[in-house]
């Protein structure tokens, strides 16, 4: 009987498997793209090109756009949707071999498995794809081979480019009030390992997160349970110059775009200096260089009190925001006690 992933619980690790290693070491994943659902890709058009600095967009067949930022076709997808949030995130095998292990693995787990259709394959540009869901009803697409540009990357904002290859575009952030589920899913269904446990108070609000890995990159995602609205929290791209982190910040407040964090850095082993801007759909983006890797092999995950070691204060828009968060989530849960 196939699996309901949304209240199913999983177990804590992977099982062994060819392509898939326990504890996130090995397992032949990356974070491959991430596609928004927007009301309005106009402006998400001039933000790729005014404050990332990507190049013109690609279009696909299913009237999506699709953003470089290194050798493959598309990175950041986006369509037109109603939810301005995440529609997809996007986890990219190694190889066929790692695909068809994963495959298998799902199968045997009785998780329904969505077969990747001709036209999704092409707007994805990937050669193939299957889609599942997480315990938070997130697509998460897992695919293989996906299409190289015939030209090389130039961006004129960022000189030296992005740190991407097999380590993957950045890393994604999600909101959850179901860390525990979320975490079995991730580790267990997909074989993420756990980089860091984060537990912290800003003002009155309560924090907690988790940050996870697939490669050496100290995440590729991340779950934090914030009394925010939305799926995603973040995306942070990775620039291989600092340089261009402090001209993309400078540019960020020349253009009038809204700052969540200013510049700072996170602690010790992950070690990004970044900042934190708000996407014309809301959720924030952050803009980083500077990032340790991990050895995976034997990663004991390591428990945090802070995110940044200097910096990233967050603005007053950032603070009212939360705020009001904070207080529909008050009156949320005091509507559903009276029921």
């Amino acid at each position: 009987m196939p699996v309901d992933p949304v209240n199913a619980s999983f177990p804590g690790s992977p099982a062994s498997a060819p392509g898939i290693a326990g504890n996130g070491a090995g397992c032949g994943l990356a974070l491959g793209y991430l596609v928004f659902a927007v009301r309005k890709p106009s402006r998400w058009e001039r933000f790729c090109h005014d404050m990332l600095g990507l190049p013109e967009p690609v279009s696909n067949p299913d009237g999506s756009h699709g953003y470089r930022m290194d050798g493959a076709m598309q990175r950041l997808i986006v369509a037109e949707g109603a939810e301005d949030d995440l529609a997809a995130l996007g986890l990219v095998c190694e190889d066929d071999t790692v695909f068809d292990a994963l495959a298998a693995r799902l199968r045997g787990m009785h998780i329904p498995v969505e077969e990747g259709s001709p036209p999704l394959r092409a707007s994805r540009r990937v050669q193939r794809l299957m889609a599942i869901r997480d315990p938070d009803g997130n697509a998460v697409e897992l695919a293989v081979g996906m299409e190289a540009a015939p030209v090389p990357f130039v961006s004129g904002a960022f000189s030296s480019g992005f740190h991407t290859g097999r380590l993957g575009m950045g890393h994604a952030v999600l909101v959850s009030h179901r860390l525990e589920a979320m975490e079995a899913f991730y580790t267990g269904v997909l074989g993420f390992g756990v980089s860091e446990r984060l537990a912290t108070k800003v003002g009155p609000m309560d924090i907690r997160g988790i940050f996870l890995h697939c490669n050496e990159r100290h995440h590729s995602v991340a779950i934090f349970d914030m009394p925010l609205q939305k799926r995603m929290q973040h995306f942070m791209l990775q620039a291989e110059d600092v340089c261009d982190v402090g001209m993309a910040f400078e540019r960020a407040k020349l253009a009038k775009v809204p700052i969540s964090l200013n510049m700072g850095q996170h602690p010790h082993p992950d070690g990004t200096i970044s900042f934190y801007g708000v996407t014309p759909s809301g959720f924030d983006f952050e803009i980083g260089a500077g990032c340790k890797e991990i050895e995976p092999r034997g990663w004991q995950p390591l428990h945090t009190t802070v995110t940044s070691s200097w910096g990233h204060k967050p603005s007053l828009r950032l603070q009212m925001k939360m705020a009001a968060s904070m207080l529909a989530s008050a009156v949320k849960g005091g509507s559903r006690a009276k029921q």
